[in-house]
């Protein structure tokens, strides 16, 4: 089974997000999402987060929480996305590789169009906004 993680970034000074604009020899070019990759073998969730936020952003920010909101299970079981929320305590600006071709930090709820299908459902089901919010709120006590 493919396994796959990304992370949306919370920033608690400002209570907005960080998405990822995708490159144009990606799939779903030139869409937002999150940061994050395929895991390889004997990685973790987490892991395979780490060394992807190392290639796509230039580094490993410091994470006061990480969040799981998601998984998503295809259809016919042959490929796993996890979704995580990191809370960091303030906005930074992102050193992107060639797999971006941008970034934004965002308010929540007010996301960019167009959305990557998957980071779309993440958001839009379970509730995920309002996950955000939450997750938001219990950080900033």
């Amino acid at each position: 089974m493919k396994q796959a993680a990304g992370v949306l970034f919370l920033a608690l000074d400002t209570g907005r997000c960080l998405l990822q604009l995708r490159n144009s020899d990606k799939r779903y070019k030139h869409h937002w999402g999150f940061f994050g990759g395929m895991i390889e073998a004997g990685e973790t969730p987490y892991e395979a987060i780490q060394r992807e936020l190392q290639e796509e952003i230039g580094m490993m920010p410091d994470i006061a929480k990480l969040n799981p909101i998601d998984v998503y299970q295809s259809r016919n079981g042959e490929f796993m996305y996890y979704s995580f929320v990191a809370v960091v305590d303030s906005e930074f600006a992102p050193q992107l590789n060639s797999e971006s071709a941008g970034y934004a930090w965002v308010d929540i709820g007010v996301w960019p169009k167009p959305l990557h299908e998957g980071t779309r459902i993440t958001l839009t089901r379970n509730r995920g906004t309002e996950k955000l919010h939450t997750i938001l709120g219990v950080n900033r006590k």
